[in-house]
């Protein structure tokens, strides 16, 4: 080989090796700024003078006012009697005893010949002042029907059995007997009629 031949050699494999040398070197700066980059996203923001504001701690309490979990506690219920004392109730040992007001009172009834005899407990409140009875007739006929037969009855004294006949009933007919109270109202002292019974159907002699 000619000595021009091996310095164009030598020029060829010098070159060879800048170039190798340069593109290590760009690779290695690229690397770098990409890691610098990931590591710290904010570096080019402070740079630059900017600030970063400090971080907020999530508030543990609002206004002084801590939470709290919730547990069961007691209370109690006020009783209206003592405890293990149930209320006494004594009904009245009379006959006229009773709970209601009005309390039901159905007359018993006992059929004769065009009459029958009505028996029932007197109601010995103060506001009651007699009784009315009315016979009903099971029987429809056409067009209107026929008023009952009725009859009035005073007020005994104190609670005993009251009794009275009614008559002009008619002979082979049912009849149910309808009992009322004459009550005076406390309020307008108005005098009303309330039924307060009635008596099985009974059929006249």
């Amino acid at each position: 080989m000619s000595e021009r031949g091996r310095r164009r050699r030598l020029g060829l494999l010098l070159a060879a090796v800048a170039l190798s040398v340069t593109g290590c070197a760009a690779a290695t700066d690229v690397e770098e700024a990409a890691a610098t980059r990931t590591a710290a996203p904010t570096t080019w923001f402070l740079d630059s003078g900017g600030v970063v504001p400090p971080t907020v701690p999530a508030p543990t309490s609002i206004a002084g006012f801590t939470p709290a979990i919730p547990r069961p506690g007691s209370f109690e219920v006020p009783h209206p009697a003592p405890y293990g004392t149930p209320p006494v109730l004594v009904p009245r040992p009379d006959a006229c005893g009773g709970y209601s007001t009005p309390k039901v009172n159905n007359p018993g009834a006992v059929p004769g010949t065009g009459s029958a005899t009505l028996t029932w407990m007197a109601d010995a409140r103060a506001e009651v002042t007699g009784y009315r009875v009315q016979a009903v007739a099971q029987t429809l006929v056409t067009g209107a029907q026929p008023a009952p037969v009725q009859q009035t009855v005073a007020q005994p004294s104190g609670c005993v059995q009251v009794t009275t006949t009614m008559t002009g009933l008619t002979s082979g007919e049912t009849y149910v007997f309808w009992l009322e109270e004459a009550i005076v109202d406390s309020t307008t002292s108005v005098t009303r009629l309330v039924q307060v019974g009635a008596s099985s159907p009974v059929t006249i002699g």
